[in-house]
């Protein structure tokens, strides 16, 4: 079966495009970057197509950048929404505390955390990363988060 090129560049274009919106390369990095006055909330890949989750199950997050705070150590507070109640499930920091990109270095750090046996956080669909600081008042500490998945 022979195609005419204009069927083939459409074809072509068409796959970039979906490449592009599914790629977390290309996600808004700004959606995605959390300060200690502005959490992130993300949606968590491929949440809508799992079953409900037991407790065995985990939230991976994976962090693509990290700018630390001149005014002291910040700690990243990771939540998950139980039906109307944000509760959190764990807390990571980046250590040692020095600024990072994967466009630097090339490599994304990730973290895991178990999800709570609770019947009603069976079904969650987004996860809220968010800086607290641990002295001073952390300004200038950035993360940006890549995504975050369901294990």
């Amino acid at each position: 079966m022979r195609y005419h090129r204009w069927v083939l560049i459409a074809i072509c274009a068409a796959a970039f495009s979906m490449l592009r919106v599914a790629s977390p390369a290309y996600a808004n990095e700004d959606a995605m970057q959390a300060t200690v006055d502005k959490p992130v909330t993300i949606a968590i890949a491929g949440a809508a197509q799992h079953a409900p989750v037991d407790g065995r199950k985990r939230i991976v997050v994976t962090v693509n950048a990290y700018e630390p705070s001149t005014a002291g150590p910040v700690t990243m507070v990771v939540s998950v929404h139980c039906g109307d109640v944000l509760r959190e499930i764990g807390r990571f920091g980046i250590f040692p505390s020095e600024a990072f990109s994967v466009s630097r270095s090339g490599n994304s750090q990730r973290f895991g955390f178990p999800l709570p046996d609770d019947a009603v956080c069976r079904q969650v669909r987004t996860v809220e990363i968010g800086l607290e600081p641990q002295t001073g008042d952390g300004m200038g500490a950035t993360i940006t988060i890549g995504g975050a998945s369901i294990e």
